[in-house]
Formats: C-alpha cells, structure tokens, sequence
C-alpha cells in the first residue's frame, strides 16, 4: 500500500472514530498539499424546488464570512451556481478572469477579485434527506498559475471522498423541560407530579381547575407523555 492510499484510508478511520472537527482539520490538511489552495469554504444546506441551493451553515478558512453575504447578493448570475445545482458532483474549475468577467457574469467576477479570489474549484455530493447537499469550495488568490489538469483530475475523487467519508453531525441535544414548557405550565406539572390534584393547585396558583387540566394538557403533549408516573421522570430526567 502506498503513501498515498494509507492517507485515505486513515482519513476513512477518522471518519468512522473521530471527531468532525479532527477530520475536517486533517482532510482539509490533506487536500491542501494534493492541490494547493488558500481558502475554503465547507458548506451544507438544501436545493428548493425552484433549483436555488440555500447556505444552511458554512464553515470558512482563508477568507472573511463577509464573501457570504456578497456573494449571496450576486449568486442567481452565477452560471458556475446553476451548473453545481443541477450536478453537484461534476468538478467546477474556475479562473475568475475567464470565466466571470463579461455581461451578466462580470458583478460575480468582481465580487469574488473583491475577496482575493482568482479561481476556484467547487464540487458536492448529496445528502441521505431529499434536496440535502454538502460541498467543497477551494478558493486561490494567484490569478497566473490555474490549477492544473492534473490537479484538477484529482480534485473530482479527491472532494467527493472527503465529504462522503465526513462523520456525522453530532445530534441536537434534547430540549430541556423549562425549554418546552412555559413557566406556567412547568409550575403546574410539578405540581400536580408531586400529587397535587386540579382543585389544590387551582386553589394555590388562584386559578380555575379547568385552567389546570389545561396547562397539564398541553404539558403531556410538549413532553411526549401520557400518566403521572411518567410526568414525574420526565421533569426529574
């Protein structure tokens, strides 16, 4: 086994074992001495019906967030958008001065020079949920020296493979208790879990017992409930 195949298969095990920010780190690390670049732009988000890919999160090194926002407000001239959109799989290789700089092209040309941009490669692949998709923006401010054939070859197996074997996203953390109920309602479950019926702690919150079976209602339904026992593990949990 080579050097370069034990590369993949130790970014593969990072994937598989690791944090995402260690494999992004060591991916980006490895991506960078195969094609040399000073900028990226690591991106999730959804295509809509319409055909626009919307930024979900981006995580960007080598250049101000503020390409974002500039970007975003010249994005539906981008002819390289539209391509990414219908196949992101398919290697976009960029020279700004070539390709963005003439007709309805030029404002995207200028708003990536403005960013120190002087090419670009971008590619993707689909994620598992409908219209999902990740991708890889390599960004490089020398407008002399394009990326060569070569790299570029390597580029469409190269990016693929990194975004494929990422781990995933760790999951959202559960909402807490006092997250899902209101003040209120977390007053009245507490209540009613320590054995309080509906007239006591009508009595006590000087409110109507059926404002009580309310507020317990709605707290059964918010915290996914369905008896006291119940109730009580959950605001203990």
């Amino acid at each position: 086994m080579n050097s370069h195949d034990r590369r993949l298969l130790s970014l593969m095990e990072l994937g598989r074992a690791g944090s995402r920010a260690d494999y992004r780190r060591e991916a980006l690390a490895w991506l960078d001495r195969q094609l040399g670049f000073d900028g990226v732009v690591w991106g999730e988000g959804r295509q809509h019906a319409d055909g626009v890919v919307h930024i979900h999160s981006a995580e960007l090194r080598g250049r101000s967030e503020r390409i974002l926002a500039d970007y975003g407000a010249v994005a539906h001239l981008d002819p390289v958008a539209r391509r990414f959109a219908r196949q992101p799989r398919s290697l976009q290789n960029v020279v700004v001065e070539r390709d963005l700089s003439a007709g309805e092209t030029a404002p995207v040309g200028e708003c990536l020079r403005a960013h120190d941009v002087g090419q670009l490669m971008l590619c993707g692949v689909r994620s598992s949920d409908a219209g999902g998709l990740r991708w890889l923006t390599l960004y490089r401010e020398d407008r002399t020296r394009p990326f060569a054939r070569a790299q570029t070859e390597q580029a469409a197996f190269a990016i693929p493979f990194v975004l494929l074997a990422e781990p995933d996203a760790p999951p959202e953390p559960a909402p807490s208790v006092t997250e899902l109920l209101t003040a209120r309602e977390h007053e009245v479950a507490c209540a009613y879990a320590e054995g309080a019926d509906y007239k006591t702690i009508a009595q006590q919150l000087a409110v109507s017992p059926a404002t009580v079976r309310t507020h317990l209602q709605s707290s059964f339904r918010k915290l996914e409930v369905h008896n006291k026992i119940a109730l009580r593990a959950r605001l203990l949990g």
